[in-house]
């Protein structure tokens, strides 16, 4: 066959056919050609995935991101027992910030922009500044949670102590437990632990020989300030910390105001990471009522947050938490439950769109047995007495006397030892022209101790027990500044040394047991600027001077003392003093009367500071003078429900939830009335003459005596040395039974009673009479806790003398709270009972779920004829014809039973004052304890406690309940009891 084409060629088909075969037999052309195909099909697929369906798989892509969320819960509420509520949940909007890709990709196209390399360290840094800077800009502040501050002198310090600042060193450092190191591992861990803040400072700020691997810390330019680059390491320690849960953001400031929402929405490109949120903020009304009783919220701390979880908890390291007070009592209580949401989210993290859900549920309410009026009412009056006493006691003397009077001039410095003026803002740039004026009489004042000092390290010879009062001050902190800061070794002088004795016994100057301390090895060297092994004693004893002469300059505590005998020796006047009041804002200028009459001298600085007292602008808490503090608890016998419970001087919790107010928290803690001890809890003093019902109980349940028995009082008990007194002496209280002992508070009487309990056969052993003490100080509950559900220190019954112990003193030491319960247990007569601060519980609709009944811990096993005879005694204490206190409650128509007690626990300041009671005396209602340490005398407190319950049984006018000024005591300082 044959195939003819135009061109006249001819093809042989039979050659075709076979050449075909060939191809098709071909596995490697078939191969290619599939091969071929296949290709063609992909570039078909591709151009229709990418052309044709591009933007549809581009969004479904965006979608593919899913991501779960956490909601909160709402906390629960907390309400006092009429329904008024003390804590609640405010809807505001913070600023969180997480770790995000973008970070990354901003430094990457940076780099490329400015030719130069641009880490994601310089861009994090750099946003978190700009965002600190809007935030300020518009009066919000960002949470600041780095235990490490510039001080007034500009200098760095750690926040922190202790366990505490152990733990932050820790976490910094990657130090897990030091205990399973060795070697120069454990010689690191080490030093690291011991780094001091300027170290610690360095290596957040650009560290690289830490475990953080490669590259340096946070990497914080030295272009910023100190006081920025605090600011960027806080927020980015606690991105830090936050590491292993980084889709949790943290919140970098919370309630912020509407303008920096707005300005961080219109920027929000520059601000990669940051997203506004709703929150809650915990707030808390009437807070320094309350305070002590409610403590406040705060971010879960890693113990915390393992002790939780290990109790079945679902916490997570971002979630708030009680710290203190009910709120940390009835955390699980008040705690919401968490809710879901889970979302789909693009390349940027933004949410577009919400996939599931699961709704989060509010906490449970708690009801407090606290009635918020009483305890309002008890606070004011506590603080009206106490700045009563203060001025009851003021004096233009220089000295205290024995009397313990207060010298104006310690009230002018207690406004500066206190911290209620800031020494170290007098040398502000916007500083007022007195405050100028001050801070050149002390540049002048240290000028010259420091040039007096000098001499007196160098050439002087005055023993330490021949200084004045102002050089021996001086001498005495040098000693213990070199003590603390170790460069002088405790742990090596020795104590039989003949030098170190002469010192002990002040018949040396400071030089000489220095040069001695070197000579012994005493002294530390190494923290002296010396570069050479091969100084001689007198070269490193000048090493040693210019070292305690620089300390000193830059030593506020030493300032102080500098400041305290300018105002002694009237180099700085108490008018100055005063006018700084107004310099640095405490008081304000505009809206006081007394400011022009102050500044022409119309009005004494004496007698402006009494008026400041008198109507409490200045108070009690602030100057941190005796007395300064107090209690009151109030209980209901028949329940033992606390109706009150005051601590005075308090705090503003609100500072502290939500993110702690640093400045406030170290002034708290740097506050010499310690305003965050709660005194009706954490406070223990001696209970006096309060203890002598235990006594009566104990002799009377023992058969020592009945109420028929007298014991005649001769001032002074001489059956043991040494004999102690009773109050009463050189007079006597002659022949006296049980009740007419605790009625004037005989000690002579209960001395007999400890010594008879510890006699048997005729032989006296205090040891015996001390756990017959015991027992009886049992029934009352005064051997254990009283049962308030919040923090509360352990009681001691006394271990020695017996004698002693029976009126009170020996070792007993109880808080307030334990001696409430005792009397509410005396008052009540049938049982020992737990005293309570929750009344219920209930959900958020009011529906209740918990009622708190009454805790009865044991039954008093006491006869009625012995509560019958110590019940006439405490009747007779307010209103027998021998009562030192009758006058207080004669006119008030009010039918009250009660004890007064003084301790003295230190004989340089005035004496504890107490007074425990219970109302109606026939059919007791509630029952009242007053404690005001070094509160001078017992009546003192019994007028507080007399105040209260005019309150309490409505005896008082309107006019009354509105006053606000001082209120000065009605009796004197006789101690009689």
């Amino acid at each position: 066959m044959q195939i003819l084409f135009k061109n006249n060629l001819k093809i042989d088909g039979n050659k075709v056919k076979k050449q075909l075969k060939a191809i098709v037999s071909n596995r490697v052309i078939i191969i290619g050609i599939f091969v071929l195909f296949l290709f063609c099909l992909l570039v078909y697929r591709l151009f229709v995935l990418q052309i044709v369906e591009g933007q549809e798989h581009l969004d479904s892509f965006n979608y593919k991101v899913e991501r779960t969320i956490e909601t909160s819960g709402s906390r629960g509420n907390i309400y006092d027992c009429n329904g008024k509520l003390l804590a609640y949940n405010q809807l505001a909007y913070s600023v969180t910030l997480e770790t995000t890709d973008r970070t990354e990709e901003i430094a990457q196209e940076r780099s490329k922009q400015e030719n130069r390399d641009v880490s994601e360290n310089e861009v994090r840094n750099e946003v978190i500044y700009n965002l600190i800077q809007l935030l300020e800009a518009n009066g919000d502040e960002i949470q600041y949670d780095l235990p490490l501050e510039v001080n007034g002198k500009g200098k760095l310090v750690f926040t922190e102590s202790g366990s505490a600042l152990r733990r932050f060193k820790q976490d910094i450092y990657g130090i897990t437990n030091v205990d399973n190191l060795t070697g120069d591992e454990k010689e690191q861990a080490e030093k690291w632990l011991n780094s001091s803040p300027e170290e610690v400072y360095e290596y957040l700020r650009m560290g690289t020989d830490g475990p953080t691997g490669s590259g340096r810390m946070f990497e914080i330019s030295d272009s910023y300030s100190m006081e920025d680059t605090l600011k960027i390491m806080s927020v980015r320690y606690d991105l830090y910390m936050n590491r292993y849960s980084q889709t949790t953001p943290i919140t970098v400031a919370s309630n912020i105001s509407s303008e920096s929402i707005a300005a961080i929405s219109e920027r929000e490109d520059e601000f990669p990471g940051v997203e506004i949120k709703t929150d809650s903020l915990r707030k808390y009304n009437d807070a320094k009522y309350m305070a002590g009783i409610i403590g406040y919220t705060g971010v879960i701390s890693e113990d915390e947050l393992n002790e939780y979880n290990s109790a079945g908890g679902d916490y997570e390291a971002s979630d708030v938490v009680g710290k203190t007070g009910i709120e940390k009592t009835m955390e699980t209580t008040l705690q919401g439950k968490k809710g879901t949401q889970k979302v789909l989210v693009d390349n940027l993290g933004k949410i577009i769109q919400e996939v599931d859900s699961t709704e989060a549920t509010a906490g449970n309410d708690v009801y407090l047995t606290i009635d918020l009026d009483l305890q309002k009412y008890a606070y004011n009056i506590l603080e009206r007495r106490l700045a009563g006493i203060v001025l009851a006691h003021l004096t233009t003397a220089d000295d205290a006397g024995d009397s313990k009077m207060i010298p104006i001039k310690d009230v002018y410095f207690a406004l500066i030892d206190n911290n209620i003026i800031d020494i170290t803002n007098l040398n502000r740039k916007k500083a007022e022209q007195n405050e100028k004026e001050v801070y050149q009489i002390y540049q002048n004042k240290q000028k010259s101790v420091m040039q007096t000092l000098r001499r007196e390290l160098s050439s002087g010879t005055t023993s330490r027990g021949d200084l004045n009062e102002e050089r021996r001050e001086y001498v005495d902190y040098i000693y213990d500044m070199l003590v603390d800061s170790e460069i002088l070794s405790s742990s090596l002088m020795d104590e039989n040394d003949e030098t170190y004795q002469n010192w002990e016994e002040e018949s040396i100057s400071l030089k000489t047991f220095l040069q001695h301390a070197i000579n012994s090895e005493w002294v530390d060297i190494s923290a002296l600027d010396i570069a050479s092994d091969y100084y001689s004693s007198d070269e490193i004893y000048n090493e040693l001077i210019d070292y305690i002469i620089n300390a000193l300059q830059s030593d506020e505590a030493f300032d102080k003392i500098l400041y305290k005998y300018m105002i002694k020796n009237e180099e700085l006047s108490g008018k100055r003093v005063c006018m700084l009041l107004y310099d640095q804002g405490v008081l304000d200028k505009n809206k006081d009367e007394d400011y022009n009459a102050l500044r022409t001298d119309q009005m004494s600085a004496y007698t402006f500071m009494y008026e400041k007292i008198r109507k409490i602008e200045i108070t009690p808490a602030q100057l941190a003078l005796d007395p300064c503090s107090g209690s009151v608890i109030i209980t209901d016998p028949k329940t033992g429900d606390v109706r009150a419970m005051v601590s005075y001087p308090s705090y503003n919790n609100n500072r502290l939830a939500n993110g702690i107010d640093s400045d406030y928290y170290a002034s708290l803690n740097s506050d010499k009335s310690s305003p965050m001890l709660n005194r009706a809890t954490q406070t223990r003093t001696a209970p006096g003459s309060t203890f002598k019902p235990v006594s009566a109980t104990a002799s009377l349940e023992e058969g020592i005596i009945d109420g028929n028995d007298y014991v005649r009082c001769v001032g002074i008990f001489e059956d043991i040395s040494p004999s102690p007194r009773c109050w009463i002496y050189p007079s006597a209280h002659g022949s006296l039974n049980v009740s007419g002992a605790i009625a004037v508070s005989c000690n002579y009487f209960f001395y007999q009673m400890g010594y008879n309990l510890g006699t048997t056969n005729g032989v006296y052993s205090s040891e015996t009479g001390l756990q017959k003490l015991a027992k009886y100080a049992a029934y009352y509950g005064l051997d254990r806790k009283s049962g308030v559900e919040i923090t509360e220190y352990e009681p001691q019954i006394s271990d020695e003398d017996a004698v002693r112990s029976a009126i009170g003193q020996g070792t007993h030491s109880y808080t307030p709270v334990q001696i409430s319960r005792y009397v509410t247990s005396l008052a009540n007569e049938d049982n020992l009972l737990g005293l309570t601060l929750l009344d219920k519980t209930t959900d958020t609709e009011g529906n209740e779920l918990t009622t708190y009944e009454t805790k009865v811990e044991d039954e008093l096993d006491v006869s009625d004829e012995t509560f019958g005879l110590i019940k006439q005694g405490m009747r007779d204490v307010v209103n027998g014809r021998d009562s030192t206190i009758r006058f207080l409650y004669e006119k008030q128509d009010l039918k009250v039973a009660g004890k007064t007690g003084t301790a003295q626990e230190n004989t340089e300041r005035p004496n504890h004052a107490l007074f425990i009671s219970y109302a109606p005396y026939d059919d007791p209602d509630i029952t009242m304890t007053v404690v005001v340490p070094n509160g001078y005398t017992s009546t003192n407190a019994a007028e507080i406690a007399r105040d209260i319950y005019k309150y309490y049984f409505n005896k008082t006018s309107k006019e009354e309940e509105k006053a606000t000024t001082a209120l000065m005591p009605s009796g004197g300082d006789s101690n009689n009891d």
